[in-house]
C-alpha cells in the first residue's frame, strides 16, 4: 500500500514538472535551452547538375499563317516571344526565348486533295520541294518570317523538324496513314530522296547564317495517325525503331556528303516512358538505339546528337509516376552519355486537372500545372532543353481556350486566305517567362534542399530550383507556390556559404494579377505570393 502511495506521489510530481516545462517552452521562447530550430531552405550553389541548353517554343502549324500578318500584328507576336527587353518600369516586353523550332513541310498545302478534313485547314503546310524534284525556297514564307524575327531578337539557336515524308514520297499519296499503311509511310525506294531532301533544306537554312542545331526526321512514331481519306486532321507517321535505324543511316550519310553542320536528333518519343521502357518495336528507344549489343544501333553515327527528344504529354498521371519516369529517364539516359530534351509539351489529357473541379480554375492555375512540368523535367528528369508546343493555336480545345497556345490568335476568316487577325497572350507564356526569360543557355541547375518537403510533396505544393552563371556570378531562383498561402523564404546559409550584391533580389512575378511584374526585395524579407511563379534574380559577392 506504502508504494502505491509513493507511486502516486511520484508520479503527481512528475507530472507538474512535466507542464512546467511545456509552460517554461511557451513563455520563454528567448531562453536558448529551449530553441525550437526553424529549417530554411539551403543553396548549396556549387553543388551543380546539368548546363541549360535553351528555353524554346514551337511554331507548330501555326506561325505559317501568323507570319504572313501585316507588320503590325505580328511583330508584337514575335515580340511577346522572343524579347529580352523592358518597358521602363523594368518589367520584361517578351518572355526572350532562346530556342525556336521550325517544321519542315510535308506539302499537304500544296495538294488540290489533300485527304483533311476541310476544317483543318490550318494544320496543312506547304513543301520547298515539289513532286517534279524542284526546290522553290518563296515556299514557308510565314516560318521563314518568324525565323528571321527570332534572329534579329538575339534568338541564336534553331531546330527543325519533320512529321512526315513529303506526300509524293509516301506509300499511299498522303501526309498520314490510311488504313492499307501500318508502318513508315514512306516508299523504301524514297528513303534516300527523303534523306537528301531533309539535309537540302538544312543547309539552305545554314546558308542563311541559321544556327541549326538538330533535325528531327521523325516524330511520335508510337502512334498510328491513322485517318480516312478526306477527315485527316494532322499529318503523321508510324515507324518501327528498325525503320527509323535504316532510316537515320541513310540521312547520317546525305547529312555528310551535303556538308550539314546540324545533327540529326532522335526520337521525338510521344510520351517519355517509351524512351526506356516497354518491349514493342516502337518503344524502349534510349537503349534500342544506343546499345552496343542491339540490332538497332546507331549509336556511332557521324551526324548524330547526343541529345534525346521525347515530348511530356501524359507523363505526369499522378506525382509517384511523374517523378519515377523522369527519374529513370534520368539514370537511363546517363548510361549513355546522353542528355534529355523536352521537346513539346501543352495540357494535353486531364493530368493538370488533378482530380478537382475545373470550373473552379482560374487562369493562373493552368500556369502552374505547366510550370510544374517544366519543374520535375529539369529537376527530376535533368532535362537541359525544354520546348512549349504550340507557340501559337486558334484553337479553343476543351474546358480552357489557353491550354494549348502561349498566344491565342484568331484570324478574320475562317480559311486559308485570310489576310489578319488577333491575339491575346496568355499566362501560360507569363509562366514559361519565368524560366526562360532568366536561365539563359550555358547557366548551371544547382542544388535547392527545402527540408519542409519531400520530392513528392514539393510538385504538388512549393517547388524551388537554382541556376548559376560561372563567369558572371548571376544565380536565379524559380519558385512555384501552388499553395494557398504565402511563402516566406529564409536562406538558411546565407552569409555563411554565400553572399549577394545588395542583399536583394530582383523579383518577376506571375499571377492571376501580374505578368512577370518586376519588384525588389532584401534577402531576408523574401515572400512568395500564393499560386505564383516568382523568378528571384541576383549577382554573388
Amino acid at each position: 500500500m506504502l508504494n502505491k502511495y509513493f507511486n502516486y506521489f511520484f508520479g503527481v510530481v512528475f507530472s507538474l514538472v512535466f507542464v512546467g516545462c511545456s509552460q517554461d517552452m511557451a513563455t520563454d521562447p528567448n531562453d536558448p535551452k529551449f530553441d525550437v530550430p526553424e529549417e530554411g531552405i539551403i543553396l548549396n550553389i556549387n553543388n551543380t547538375f546539368q548546363v541549360i541548353d535553351h528555353f524554346g517554343a514551337s511554331g507548330g502549324f501555326q506561325d505559317q499563317w501568323v507570319g504572313k500578318w501585316p507588320d503590325a500584328s505580328k511583330n508584337k507576336v514575335a515580340e511577346l516571344l522572343f524579347s529580352s527587353d523592358t518597358d521602363v518600369q523594368g518589367n520584361p516586353k517578351g518572355i526572350g526565348l532562346s530556342l525556336w523550332r521550325t517544321i519542315i513541310g510535308d506539302g499537304a498545302a500544296d495538294q488540290v486533295n489533300s485527304g483533311f478534313s476541310a476544317s483543318n485547314w490550318f494544320r496543312e503546310t506547304e513543301c520547298y520541294l515539289d513532286a517534279s524534284g524542284n526546290y522553290n525556297w518563296s515556299k514557308q514564307q510565314g516560318e521563314q518570317w518568324f525565323m528571321n524575327k527570332a534572329r534579329e531578337f538575339g534568338v541564336s539557336k534553331f531546330t527543325t523538324w519533320a512529321t512526315a515524308p513529303p506526300y509524293f514520297m509516301s506509300k499511299n499519296g498522303y501526309v498520314f496513314s490510311t488504313s492499307d499503311v501500318s508502318n513508315f509511310n514512306c516508299k523504301p525506294e524514297n528513303y534516300a530522296k527523303y534523306a537528301d531532301f531533309l539535309a537540302t533544306v538544312v543547309k539552305y537554312y545554314e546558308d542563311q547564317g541559321f544556327n541549326i542545331t538538330t533535325v528531327c526526321p521523325f516524330n511520335e512514331t508510337q502512334y498510328q495517325w491513322n485517318a480516312a481519306a478526306g477527315s485527316a486532321q494532322q499529318s503523321g507517321t508510324r515507324a518501327t525503331n528498325a525503320e527509323i535505324a535504316q532510316v537515320t543511316k541513310i540521312i547520317d550519310n546525305a547529312f555528310t556528303q551535303k556538308g550539314v553542320k546540324a545533327k540529326i536528333m532522335l526520337p521525338e518519343a510521344a510520351q517519355l516512358k517509351y524512351l526506356f521502357e516497354g518491349g514493342n518495336n516502337t518503344s524502349n528507344q534510349v537503349n534500342d538505339f544506343f546499345s552496343e549489343s542491339s540490332s538497332n544501333y546507331i549509336g556511332n553515327l557521324k551526324n548524330l546528337s547526343k541529345y534525346i527528344a521525347g515530348h511530356s504529354y501524359f507523363s505526369n498521371g499522378n506525382t509517384q509516376e511523374s517523378l519515377r519516369q523522369r527519374k529513370t529517364l534520368k539514370t537511363t539516359l546517363a548510361n549513355y552519355n546522353l542528355d534529355y530534351w523536352q521537346t513539346e509539351y501543352s495540357l494535353l489529357g486531364t493530368g493538370y486537372q488533378q482530380g478537382l473541379d475545373v470550373s473552379t480554375f482560374s487562369e493562373i492555375d493552368y500556369a502552374l500545372w505547366m510550370a510544374r512540368i517544366i519543374h520535375t523535367d529539369l529537376a527530376f528528369g535533368n532535362a537541359t532543353g525544354w520546348s512549349f508546343w504550340t507557340a501559337l493555336n486558334q484553337s479553343t480545345f476543351g474546358d480552357h481556350p489557353f491550354r494549348f497556345n502561349l498566344i491565342l490568335y484568331e484570324p478574320n476568316s475562317n480559311s486559308p486566305t485570310h489576310t489578319d487577325g488577333t491575339f491575346t497572350s496568355n499566362k501560360l507564356l507569363w509562366a514559361l517567362g519565368n524560366y526562360s526569360r532568366f536561365v539563359k543557355p550555358g547557366m548551371e541547375r544547382f542544388e535547392v534542399i527545402d527540408a519542409d518537403y519531400n520530392d513528392e510533396t514539393s510538385v504538388e505544393n512549393f517547388m524551388i530550383s537554382g541556376y548559376k552563371n560561372q563567369n558572371t556570378k548571376e544565380i536565379v531562383l524559380v519558385c512555384v507556390n501552388n499553395t494557398d498561402t504565402n511563402r516566406d523564404l529564409k536562406l538558411e546559409n546565407y552569409s555563411t556559404d554565400f553572399e549577394v550584391k545588395g542583399e536583394a533580389f530582383e523579383v518577376y512575378t506571375t499571377s492571376n494579377s501580374s505578368n512577370l511584374r518586376k519588384s525588389t526585395s532584401s534577402v531576408e524579407s523574401v515572400s512568395i505570393p500564393k499560386k505564383s511563379i516568382v523568378t528571384l534574380k541576383a549577382v554573388l559577392k
